[in-house]
């Protein structure tokens, strides 16, 4: 593979669960680059008889995941992220990094999470967005290189 660009990213909507779903819906009109990826926390160990603090790392989280999209009203997947805040119910979230227009090789993740909160914004002369955000339940529910192969 080669480097990649953000150009070529698929965002997927599916129910949750401790497997990978397969009812996926891709997310259109996606207007922001979404991230991923996890954070340790980090354990300041005081040594006293040093004059220096050891550190160590504790338990990992994934940060919350803003998925900021044009907003279209009337969009089938639009009103499912919608529901699913509404409703407070977990969903599956699949991001896929493609390494080119052709979307034949890349990498992707799939996280279980909440769509904890939603904001519109927009301007006179600027598209209407709608933010979700995504707070991911656990870690990754499966990640690997794409295509997948049987």
């Amino acid at each position: 593979m080669d480097i990649f660009s953000g150009a070529n990213l698929k965002v997927e909507v599916g129910s949750a669960g401790t497997t990978l779903a397969t009812d996926f819906k891709e997310v259109p009109e996606v207007g922001a680059f979404t991230t991923s990826g996890f954070e340790s926390t980090v354990i300041d160990v005081v040594t006293f008889n040093s004059a220096y603090n050891r550190k160590l790392l504790g338990t990992k989280s994934i940060p919350d995941i803003e998925l900021t999209v044009n907003y279209l009203p009337d969009d089938e997947v639009h009103q499912e992220l919608e529901t699913l805040a509404d409703a407070q119910k977990r969903c599956q979230v699949r991001l896929s990094y493609y390494e080119d227009a052709t979307h034949t090789t890349g990498f992707y993740v799939v996280y279980n999470c909440f769509v904890s909160s939603t904001t519109i914004a927009g301007d006179k002369d600027a598209v209407v967005t709608k933010a979700f955000n995504l707070a991911v339940d656990g870690g990754a529910v499966v990640s690997g290189i794409l295509p997948v192969t049987p």
